[in-house]
Parts: structure tokens; C-alpha cells; sequence
């Protein structure tokens, strides 16, 4: 763009798109990404800090909604150095009368786990074993912080003029509403809370387990809140504050509520300025406990994780969920000793297994078969890790801090 403006100086030349975010103004330098309904952009704020911009459309309604709302939530969610935090969030009707969501991050110019293992096969490198063993126990203090959950925030009531207020404020700075469009985005949103507020009374019905249940449309494995928590959650303008977390009702300030990422690779991984790994894309992150009590749950649970949850990286009992299953946290496990295979070797144990034999990925995955390279250059204590991770059955997975605890050993 300088380049043409130097070249050609009596030619106008196009000024780069600039949006406005709650007051705050921003520059869109580039593209960084896209999947999907939703779009990562580079930009720029007036003061000359970078950010990411994550742009996700609600194209069909209050379904889209209620699923980006958690999202939402879930950036905001957590405080830790090693997980992704949002600086703000923003809700915008489009021309349409459909809902677009803003999600501000920070961005990391030193891209991710899935840029540096590209780099160094492209480069023909190795890591080094004990960069990749201080890589790994930062990502195992993020996946802590999520397994051991505490709420910090309980909502107990609000009323139905309440909600009312918060959605109106939430389009109220709109522009290009048409009144007809304007009532249509109003009544997704409406059909989103109720809608969440629904799952919230399905999966609290049963007093004698605690475990949450699936519904028929799935919506627990990306979370669940109630149309009370969405609606105090925003304030003026459509952001949201630090204390928004949306939970269940009943429960407790300071209870421990197990997440899971439940989408953890590479390419989920960033990497801050000083070098530390960094948790992101939170689209799939939800309340980790999930017990199966039905043939429709257990398929509805299958299809969604074959949505949110990258294949090579999937945990076997997501590719065959079965009646009476329970699904935990170690679901997280199994990515993980995925991931530090793909930091070491370049994929994941099982692309391998199909690059070398044109085995399948989910047979492969399913069977739990999985081979290192002839080739080897690490040692067996790293490679004892990763078989610690990927263990066929989740009862006898360790949890995060068994496998923190081994990897600790070996950094010293």
C-alpha cells in the first residue's frame, strides 16, 4: 500500500477497513485465518498495539448464538499465563438481521506449536528434547488450571424485564437495523437464552447424579448456562466483563468444576514473546463431566466431537461413544501425548500410522496402535511419556497431575 502510494502519488489509494469495538478503534491489517463461520484478523489499534480479531457469524440463528456465547464465556473463563484470555467482546447485527460476534485476543506474533514443527521439518531440524519437555509441562499447567476448575463467580436470579434490558442494550448501538431485522435479531437472541436455560433444568432434573447428561441437540459438550448468567453477563454496548461466567444455578462459589479443551493440537497452541505455551481456541472447551445414559446422547455426542475435535488428536472414546459411558477430563490426556509426539516427529502417531501404511486414522486411533520412527534421536523417558498419555482406556488414563509429575522428573 506505501509502495503504491510512493509509486503513484496523484492515485487514491484504498484506506484499510477500521471497526469500532465498544469505543475502541481498529485497523484490519490482514487475515490470519478462517474455518468454518467464523474469521481471525490481525488489527491495529489507535494506539498502535496489535491484536487478534476473531469474527464469528450467527448465521442461523439462536443456534449459532447460544454456541458462540459460550465461546465467549469461555475466554473469559480462566486466569492463567499458560491459557488465552480475551481483551473484549463485542455483538453487532449484521445488515441481515443476523448476529456477529467480536472476540478481541491478544495476538502472538510468534505464531504457534504448529508453525514451529512446520519450521523445522520444512528446515529438516529436531527440537531439542528438553525445549520440548519445558513446551509440555506448560501446556500441562494450562490443561491443570482447566481440570481442577474452581467457580469464581455464582448468579443467582434475575428477572425477565432484566434480560430484556441487556438485549436491547446489546443491539442498541447497531447500525443498519431495519425494525423488521431488528425483531428478528432480538427473537434469536430470546430463542438462544431460552434455550440454554431449557438444557440448564434437562441436565440439573436428576437429583441422584451430578454427573451432567447430554441432551438430544448435544449442546452440553460446548457447555451450558442460563439465560439469567447470559443476560447479566452483558453490559453496555454487548461486552462482556471479567466476572462473567456462566454456570449452572446451584452452584457453589469455589467449587471445583472440571473443563476440558477438548480440541488440544499444535495449531491450539501459541507462543508468547518469552517463549511460554499458551492454550487457545477455546470453541470446544466445556464442563468436562458427561454421562452417557442413552443410545441418542451417545450419538449426539459422536457427531458433535467430529465437529469440534480434530480427528489425529481425538481421544478413542469420542469415536465410539457407547451407552453408560462416562466422559471426563482425560480426554485432554490423550491429545496431549498426541501433541508432544507431533512436536517431536512432526504429526500426530496416528497421521503417521496412515502417511506409512495407509492405515486408517480411526481404526488406527480406536485400536491404539501407533509406532516412533526407526530413525529415533530421543530417549526412551521422553517416549515413555508419550506412551503414559496414550493409554486405550480412560478409567486407567492418568490425570493431569500424573502426567505433570512425570514430566517434572525429567526436566531435572
Amino acid at each position: 500500500m506505501e509502495l503504491l502510494a510512493a509509486c503513484f502519488p496523484c492515485l487514491p489509494v484504498p484506506r484499510a477497513p477500521v471497526l469500532r469495538i465498544n469505543g475502541g478503534s481498529f485497523r484490519i491489517i490482514k487475515l490470519l485465518g478462517e474455518g468454518g463461520f467464523s474469521y481471525v484478523y490481525l488489527v491495529e489499534s489507535s494506539d498502535g498495539n496489535r491484536y487478534a480479531l476473531k469474527k464469528i457469524r450467527c448465521a442461523y440463528g439462536a443456534e449459532s448464538i447460544k454456541n458462540a456465547m459460550n465461546e465467549v464465556a469461555a475466554y473469559k473463563e480462566f486466569n492463567s499465563p499458560y491459557i488465552i484470555k480475551s481483551v473484549d467482546t463485542s455483538i453487532v447485527e449484521e445488515k441481515d438481521g443476523s448476529k456477529s460476534i467480536y472476540i478481541l485476543l491478544p495476538y502472538y506474533e510468534h505464531g504457534t506449536l504448529q508453525d514451529l514443527l512446520t519450521d523445522n521439518i520444512i528446515k529438516g531440524n529436531h527440537i531439542n528434547e528438553n525445549e520440548a519437555i519445558r513446551l509440555f509441562i506448560g501446556i500441562c499447567r494450562g490443561l491443570q488450571v482447566m481440570h481442577r476448575h474452581k467457580l469464581s463467580y455464582a448468579q443467582n436470579s434475575s428477572t425477565t424485564n432484566d434480560i430484556d434490558m441487556e438485549i436491547q442494550r446489546m443491539t442498541r448501538d447497531s447500525h443498519d437495523i431495519t425494525p423488521s431485522n431488528k425483531k428478528k435479531g432480538l427473537d434469536d437472541i430470546n430463542r438462544a437464552l431460552e434455550s440454554r436455560e431449557s438444557d440448564v433444568l434437562l441436565l440439573d432434573s436428576d437429583e441422584e447424579d451430578d454427573d451432567q447428561e447430554i441432551d438430544t441437540d448435544a449442546d452440553t459438550l460446548m457447555g451450558s448456562t442460563t439465560a439469567q448468567n447470559v443476560a447479566h453477563a452483558l453490559n453496555e454496548g454487548g461486552s462482556l466483563t471479567g466476572n462473567d461466567n456462566l454456570f449452572l444455578e446451584t452452584t457453589e462459589m469455589g467449587e471445583t468444576v472440571p473443563y476440558a479443551h477438548r480440541d488440544l493440537k499444535p495449531a491450539n497452541v501459541m507462543l508468547s514473546v518469552d517463549g511460554i505455551p499458551v492454550l487457545c481456541d477455546l470453541g470446544s472447551t466445556a464442563k468436562a463431566h458427561i454421562h452417557i445414559k442413552n443410545r441418542q446422547q451417545a450419538l449426539s455426542l459422536q457427531d458433535l466431537a467430529a465437529e469440534h475435535c480434530t480427528l489425529p488428536y481425538r481421544a478413542p472414546e469420542l469415536l465410539d461413544v457407547s451407552t453408560g459411558a462416562f466422559i471426563d477430563e482425560r480426554i485432554d490426556i490423550w491429545s496431549l501425548g498426541c501433541t508432544l509426539y507431533a512436536l517431536l516427529y512432526g504429526s500426530s502417531p496416528f497421521e503417521r500410522a496412515e502417511a506409512e501404511s495407509g492405515a486408517s486414522v480411526s481404526l488406527a486411533i480406536s485400536s491404539g496402535k501407533y509406532e516412533f520412527p526407526r530413525d529415533d534421536v530421543y530417549s526412551d523417558n521422553i517416549k515413555d511419556l508419550i506412551k503414559f498419555c496414550l493409554v486405550l482406556d480412560p478409567s486407567k488414563r492418568p490425570t493431569i497431575e500424573q502426567v505433570l509429575s512425570k514430566a517434572l522428573t525429567l526436566s531435572q
